[in-house]
Parts: C-alpha cells; structure tokens; sequence
C-alpha cells in the first residue's frame, strides 16, 4: 500500500516511492530514492519538499517525529553545493532560440578556440601566459551561454582529431559556464571558473608530442609523464599575472578524484575544491565524447550513464546529478525514438528535460522521411506536444549526421 508521509517522518533505510512534487523540485536525478543519511533528509528539506510516497509493505512504518529526534543526525559535508538557491537556472537570462543563437555562437568558438591555440602555442614557446584574450573569450562564451547553452553544446560536437588540445579546452570551458550557471554562481565565480577551464591543459605542451598523440596505449613511463602535465600548469600558472585561486585550483585538481584514486596528490572529499570536483566532472565528460586518435567517442548519453555509475566513487554525486541535468538527459544533438515510431535529433533542451525539442526525420514503421518540423514534446497535446521519448539510437547505426540535419555542416 502507497502511503503519503510528511518528510519529517523519513528515516534512514526508508524506500521513497515518489516524491509529492516536480521532477526539477526535487535534487535527485529519479523520482524514487532510497533514503540512505539524515543528511539527505536534510537535504529534501532545504529544496522545500514537504510530503513524500512511500510503500508500506516495503517499508517499516516511520518512527514518531520525537523518536526520530533523539540521535542528532551526522555533520552533513558538501550539502550546501545544491539548494534551490544554487541549483536552478536563473529564469530571468533571456531566451534565444538555438537557430538564432547557433550563428552568433559559431563566431564566438571560433575566436576561443583562437584564443586558446595562442595562449597553447606561447606556453610551447616558453613565453608568459597574457590572459586578457582568453578572459575576453570566455566573456563571450558565458554570454551565448545564457542566451541559450545549446547553441555551443551542438559545436561541441563539431571536432577535429589533430586539434583536440584546443578544442577540448574550449569545450571544458563552456561546460564548466554552463555548469556553473546551472548552480546559480555569480558571474564573477562563473568566467574565473570558465577560465580555468580554458586553462586546465596547458601542462600538456610540456609532454613530448609522441606521446600525446600515441595511437595505442601508453606504458607505465609514459603515462607518468602524461600525469606529470598537472605539475608543469602549476609551474606556469604561477608565472601568470593575476591568477586567481579558482583559476589555478582547477588546473591542479581536475585529475583527483572525491574517492582519492586521482592525481597528483590523491586529493578526496572536501579536500578537492569545489571547482575542482566540477572541472573533473566535465574534463571526464568532454573526453570520453571526443574522438581521438586511437578511438572514436563514446554516445553522450552513455558518458552521462558511465558519469552517474561513477557518482558512487569517483565523482561528487550531487555534482554528477547536476551536470545531468545542465547538459540534459537527452543532449542537443541526440538522435532519439519517439513512441509514436518517428526517429528525431534533439534540437534543444526545455524546463522539462524528458521533454525537448525534437526535430523527427524518419518513420520507422512506414519507412520513408517525414517532414521535419520541430516538435515541442513539453508542449500538451495539439500545442506540438503528444508524443514521448521511448530511448536514444546510435547515429552511426542509422548512417544520420545529427549536425547535418540541424543545418549546422
């Protein structure tokens, strides 16, 4: 039997069924959680849940509110990353359509990426860091960002195998903005963040070449080389002017891991920075989609599966969730199956993240093309609306460029 309880009767141990609000109103990534901590109890409470659903026959009844009381609960760590203050995306940014926004943002990528090869190219030549490019770059990324973070996720995906140093430092920048908006930062922790992001790899043009662009795995040696990259950007960062403290703590943490498996210091838990558990999140992320020399990348959604399975070790899991929700369960760029049979590219994402907006190609069961108009599946019925995301397919299996049908090559 489905019960509904108020959230002060929650305890440790106890199956949560359903929660008595909306999905984004909630900091869990599933609308069923076992409550595992006071702290988490905790947590619900700061996001203003009030009521939960629990099911009787799987759950012992909850102890009185009195009963409950009488052990205080444990110090609570890293609770205060994601509140409803912090996590929610600041409605009041002005919205442009990602068809709008794509071709404002296609220049500013390209200016970045720019900035990024000459700061790269200056580090290779022994000369000082001068960030007033780079801080401009990420300036105008932060901007496209909030008119509308799509627009640079889908040139994300716009990659080239031999540059990308560059445009994985781009990329990390614009998903730690993105991220960083998500959590509701000011702007000023946002473009330090951003920068940092932008910065992150500059260690790496102290590591020979070969070994960068190796085709096949690394030995032990080299590897230890690799790692030694984290080292070098301390070195140059500390020869930069007016590098600030998040800037520099997310070039040296975002190989360390919140289990304290990472490098170079083996670094866990409150230990890392909070930037730097973010820049690892999206360094992570933006790698494993990304082909390179020696594999192809991995489906998006299925590095945000990896990410979350990872949550329980590797990464901050509040963080993980988060990032979830700022890239969306379906990314732009996603080819996915509606229930009504119609494949379609995920254009962009809306407040309900099950529910983008879907541009559909192809009928699955009459087997011929559709005409392709946008569809707003977080829209009711006649309004767009009507149709449901059933899962995502591999592009490559169905021979589809994604970008291609969004007029973007």
């Amino acid at each position: 039997m489905i019960k509904k309880v108020p959230i002060q009767e929650l305890q440790p141990g106890i199956h949560i069924e359903r929660f008595d609000c909306g999905w984004l109103d909630h900091p869990y990534l599933f609308n069923h959680k076992k409550i595992k901590t006071h702290g988490e109890i905790e947590r619900l409470k700061s996001w203003g849940v009030t009521h939960v659903y629990i099911e009787i026959d799987r759950n012992p009844e909850p102890a009185p509110i009195m009963d409950a009381l009488e052990s205080p609960p444990p110090p609570v760590a890293f609770e205060h990353i994601i509140t409803p203050q912090t996590a929610r995306i600041d409605r009041d940014l002005k919205h442009i359509p990602v068809r709008h926004e794509i071709v404002r943002a296609q220049k500013v990528r390209q200016r970045a990426n720019l900035a990024a090869k000459n700061i790269l190219a200056a580090v290779q030549s022994g000369k000082k860091i001068q960030t007033g490019e780079a801080e401009a770059a990420v300036n105008e990324l932060d901007n496209s960002i909030c008119h509308n973070k799509d627009a640079l996720f889908l040139l994300m995906r716009l990659r080239k195998k031999d540059e990308y140093t560059f445009d994985h430092s781009v990329s990390v920048g614009v998903l730690l903005l993105a991220f960083c908006r998500a959590m509701g930062f000011d702007r000023e922790t946002t473009r330090a963040i951003g920068l940092g992001g932008l910065l992150h790899d500059v260690g790496k043009m102290a590591v020979p070449l070969a070994i960068l662009n190796k085709p096949s795995a690394l030995n032990d040696d080299e590897f230890k080389k690799i790692q030694q990259h984290v080292i070098y950007c301390r070195k140059i960062l500390a020869t930069t002017h007016n590098i600030s403290l998040p800037v520099a703590q997310i070039a040296m943490e975002h190989h360390e891991r919140f289990d304290g498996t990472g490098y170079p210091h083996g670094l866990s838990g409150e230990a890392i920075s909070l930037g730097g558990q973010m820049a690892a999140i999206a360094d992570v992320f933006d790698a494993l989609t990304s082909d390179r020399c020696y594999r192809n990348g991995i489906d998006q959604v299925e590095v945000l599966r990896k990410l979350y399975g990872w949550s329980r070790s590797h990464f901050n899991e509040g963080l993980v969730h988060r990032f979830i929700r700022c890239i969306g369960i379906y990314p732009a760029g996603t080819l996915v199956q509606l229930e009504s049979g119609l494949l379609g590219v995920v254009v962009e994402s809306t407040d309900n993240l099950l529910c983008p907006v879907v541009r559909p190609i192809y009928d699955i069961r009459h087997d011929w093309a559709v005409n392709q108009k946008d569809i707003d599946l977080s829209k009711s019925n006649g309004k767009g609306g009507a149709d449901r995301i059933i899962g995502y397919e591999s592009a490559k299996r169905w021979r589809i460029d994604p970008l291609k049908v969004l007029g973007i090559t």
